[in-house]
């Protein structure tokens, strides 16, 4: 029965702390920027791949329209030669090759405005995040004073003031004791040093005499 109530606590107070954190505005702000930075970071990932298609599809269309180039200038001297073979193969690759070229540009402006739009997302969720950071560590410093001033009149409140006013009363009085002590002490060997000195001074007149 002993583990299982241990085991219960546990759990119990497992509990209990993730609620505390749930109800903790603070929490909730690092929470909010882990989850942010794990975005942006994400983000930065696919800006990074959309660049690399951005390039790719670069050198496939400029492939492609050097083809393309290459094919119009067969064609023409198949045709000037009177090769309609060659002319015919030429112009049917051209047209493949237009196709393609024509996909490609479609793809590549696609890609285009995904790296925009990540480009702008990033923008706005650095922004967030930068703003979200100063005004954690703006939240955290009122809260930690918060936290003082709560500690401090829990503090006030839990003392009993009559009872210290009391106790410093005593130690007042015990203290004026003690000074007061230590002056009779000082007037008594005063009085004591000045007897001895008196009767000191007679001896030694009595003897001159």
């Amino acid at each position: 029965m002993g583990i299982f109530k241990r085991v219960k606590d546990i759990a119990l107070a497992d509990i209990n702390e993730m609620l505390d954190k749930m109800e903790n505005p603070i929490y909730m702000i690092k929470q909010y920027l882990r989850e942010l930075e794990e975005q942006i970071a994400n983000a930065k990932n696919a800006l990074a791949n959309q660049l690399i298609a951005e390039r790719k599809f670069e050198a496939l269309i400029s492939e492609l329209e050097q083809v393309i180039g290459n094919r119009v200038r067969q064609t023409i001297l198949a045709l000037d030669r009177d090769d309609e073979t060659i002319a015919q193969l030429a112009i049917e690759e051209k047209l493949i090759c237009e196709k393609r070229l024509h996909v490609y540009l479609e793809q590549y402006q696609t890609v285009k405005q995904h790296i925009a739009m990540l480009q702008e997302t990033l923008h706005t969720s650095k922004a967030l995040y930068d703003e979200l950071q100063s005004q954690k560590w703006f939240l955290m410093s009122r809260a930690n004073s918060a936290r003082a001033m709560q500690d401090l009149n829990r503090a006030v409140a839990s003392v009993d003031t009559d009872t210290v006013r009391k106790g410093f009363s005593r130690m007042e009085e015990q203290v004026w004791q003690m000074e007061a002590r230590i002056a009779a002490d000082a007037q008594v060997d005063r009085f004591f040093h000045n007897t001895t000195l008196a009767g000191t001074n007679t001896l030694i007149k009595n003897e001159v005499l």
